[in-house]
């Protein structure tokens, strides 16, 4: 028989719960030193133990380098590391080390074995590091059956007392390295997060670098001596800021000594002035809390309450920051344990309870009685429904392929309920590769610009079928997982088929998002392969409707796939009595394809006649490619024009630009006036309709070549 329990992994201290089986209340377990808070701190001995703990805590105030705290601040960044007697570490290996000596002391001081858990983290932690705790759990022996957000947690050991009136509160977290800030209305039966915000890089450590910068001002003032770039005295320093700011939650002033090992100076502080210098701090955490209310448009009159969880919230200008505000603080919670408390509940109805069968779409947190116990017989019992706290997204290109976009799929503060969507991509795709590849950028964040997200996974979806056009579309769907985690997956819309992936390391150097997809696109290119423009112009005068007409667009569409794994815009022109651009040179040659579907005679009013000259405009549209290795026109016509010898000193200019004109005729077209209009008259041509296609595709493979 092993424990369930709830875990607060802290960033300055952790703590465990769980739900008493005879008494159904919720147990904090202390640690061996009879405390209910273990600083989140791991010491290294030479000979590879290690403690944690007040063991640790007592290491690092010696000013033992071998230690290690706020580890947790870089949960999710793999790049960072530790280096201890020679051996590196990850935040996550850390936090593993940790969880196993925590649960073993807790074990210990019970008597039982813990195997199940629910582990919380900031509600503002994003998709890598709520990863990495469920990662850093696993690997300290631990079945993570969950995780849970800091502040849901504590509105669900909230709910575990209060009333059974409806309130709107406001959960106010602010640890020793995090801060976040939710807003839920809780009821008798539920709990439905309305709004949550936060900064994972906030928290009471940040008051204490602000006092201890004070202390190495001051010391300075006295003596003249510098010590704020002294590592070891900072790290001393610290420790002394952290005991001040605690004494000055229950003091007006304290005293502060600062050594620098030759000199000593005694400093007082009083609370009014550690509260000026730290306004700063405080003010982050006031503007995030005022844009939450901005996003889920209510004010602090909207408040019944406010709950204090963290540490940090013992600061008396917390406090009196919420009742300036009007707003009652709640009782019932304690600080350091409500968030453990909270995660104990929801171990404990996990262990008895299943989600609602067959319905994924559930909130993380939403369960229902398994047969064998009712919801109202598990203390704190709740439905939760809470939100994502990101914005979350994928990169993909603008519509005109010159920037890559945050293309936002789930808007930040959107009930998990509902934080499920579907949405088109379009993907180039060849006929000549076996397995067609798409990378999918999960982002995190915001803001439009990827750069300034959080790149959080990266998919590869691959075995994608070729389709006509050389473009297809994806059903890409995005959706959250019981754990607050996301799902991913992909339908072929031309084939129906639900596409594979497997998720792949997110590279080193992604500074190509600040490139043009265009670009990047012609360099991935095959090196045989050399960017050009083509214009194809037809004829689309009266003479041309019925076969002539149905017959030059599927040569022209056939011929258009000759070219869909080669680097080479292709644009569509018709003409008459006047001359119109269908579609400007492009590689999207499903747009391509649409422009040839759509031609018929008097296209866009270019009339029935066949008084055009088309050669000017299409000149003009060439100049902007004159820099290409090729620029080839092709001219598909039937008939006479009536301005051919306005067409042929046009010619001069293309043969000056190095552009090539071939001219194509059927039916009663001039041949000897598509020789002197082409620049390469070897491949002028007037024949039966039926050859078009065979004499396009010749054109297509010396084109080509």
């Amino acid at each position: 028989m092993s424990l369930t329990v709830g875990i607060d992994l802290g960033t300055t201290y952790s703590v465990i719960a769980y739900i008493d089986p005879l008494t159904k209340k919720p147990v904090i377990i202390k640690n061996r030193y009879g405390n209910s808070t273990t600083p989140s701190a791991i010491g290294f001995n030479p000979n590879g133990t290690y403690v944690i703990g007040e063991d640790a805590k007592t290491m690092e105030e010696a000013g033992d380098v071998n230690t290690t705290s706020f580890y947790k601040l870089h949960m999710g960044d793999h790049s960072y590391k530790i280096k201890i007697y020679g051996k590196e570490y990850t935040a996550m290996e850390l936090s593993a080390l940790f969880l196993k000596r925590l649960v073993e002391d807790a074990e210990s001081t019970i008597g039982e074995k813990i195997r199940d858990a629910v582990i919380t983290v900031p509600a503002y932690f994003e998709e890598a590091s709520k990863n990495d705790t469920i990662k850093a759990g696993e690997l300290a022996g631990l079945n993570v059956i969950n995780i849970i957000s800091e502040p849901t947690a504590a509105c669900v050991a909230y709910g575990l007392n209060e009333g059974s009136g409806d309130k709107k509160i406001l959960i106010y977290d602010l640890g020793g390295g995090t801060f976040d800030v939710t807003i839920a209305q809780v009821t008798k039966e539920s709990i439905d997060v309305l709004g949550t915000n936060g900064h994972h890089q906030l928290g009471g450590r940040d008051w204490d670098s602000a006092l201890c910068e004070w202390m190495a001002t001051r010391f300075y003032e006295e003596t003249g001596v510098d010590i704020s770039g002294n590592e070891e005295i900072a790290a001393i320093n610290m420790v002394k800021a952290e005991k001040a700011k605690k004494q000055l939650s229950i003091s007006t002033f304290t005293d502060i000594t600062v050594d620098d090992g030759e000199q000593k100076c005694k400093f007082r502080l009083t609370r009014e002035e550690f509260e000026s210098l730290t306004s700063y701090q405080l003010g982050i955490t006031t503007d995030l809390i005022d844009e939450t209310f901005e996003e889920i448009g209510i004010s602090w009159s909207d408040l019944n309450g406010a709950v204090l969880v963290g540490g940090s919230t013992k600061m008396p200008m917390v406090k009196n920051y919420i009742r300036e505000n009007k707003v009652p603080i709640l009782d019932g919670v304690h600080p350091d344990e409500a968030v453990a408390i909270g995660a104990a509940i929801q171990a404990n109805i996990s262990t008895y309870c299943a989600l609602l069968p067959g319905d994924k779409k559930k909130s993380s947190f939403t369960l229902v009685g398994s047969g064998k116990m009712n919801l109202t017989q598990l203390p704190g019992a709740k439905v939760i429904k809470d939100v994502i706290s990101h914005s979350l997204g994928m990169i993909m290109s603008n519509e005109d392929e010159t920037k890559f976009v945050n293309d936002i799929m789930i808007k930040r503060n959107t009930s998990i309920e509902n934080a499920i969507t579907t949405k088109k991509r379009e993907l180039r795709v060849s006929k000549h590769k076996e397995k067609n590849l798409l990378d999918i950028y999960l982002l995190q964040g915001e803001s439009d610009e990827p750069i300034d997200c959080t790149i959080a996974k990266r998919y590869c979806f691959y075995d994608i079928e070729y389709v006509q056009g050389g473009r297809t579309m994806l059903d890409i769907t995005f959706s959250h997982t019981i754990n607050g985690t996301i799902d991913i997956s992909a339908i072929q819309s031309e084939t129906g088929k639900t596409l594979k992936f497997r998720e792949e390391a997110i590279p080193d150097d992604m500074s190509w998002i600040t490139r043009s997809p265009r670009e990047l696109y012609s360099e991935s290119v095959e090196s045989s392969s050399q960017p050009g423009v083509l214009i194809m112009a037809l004829d689309v005068s009266g003479s041309m409707d019925g076969e002539r007409i149905t017959e030059a667009k599927k040569a022209m569409s056939n011929f258009v796939q000759e070219f869909e794994d080669s680097n080479i815009q292709i644009g569509i022109v018709a003409f008459a009595d006047r001359t119109e651009i269908i579609c400007k040179p492009t590689d999207n040659y499903s747009k391509v394809q649409k422009s040839i579907s759509s031609l018929v005679c008097n296209v866009k009013g270019a009339g029935y006649g066949t008084s055009a000259n088309p050669m000017p405009l299409i000149y003009k549209e060439l100049q902007r490619f004159g820099m290409y290795d090729f620029v080839y026109t092709i001219v598909l016509t039937d008939g006479y024009w009536s301005a051919q010898s306005a067409a042929i000193d046009t010619k001069k200019k293309f043969v000056k630009s190095g552009f090539e004109i071939i001219g194509m005729g059927f039916g009663e077209a001039d041949i000897n006036f598509l020789r002197k209009l082409s620049t390469r008259e070897d491949l002028a041509k007037v024949d039966d309709i039926k050859s078009l296609n065979e004499n396009l595709s010749s054109i297509a493979r010396i084109i080509n070549s």
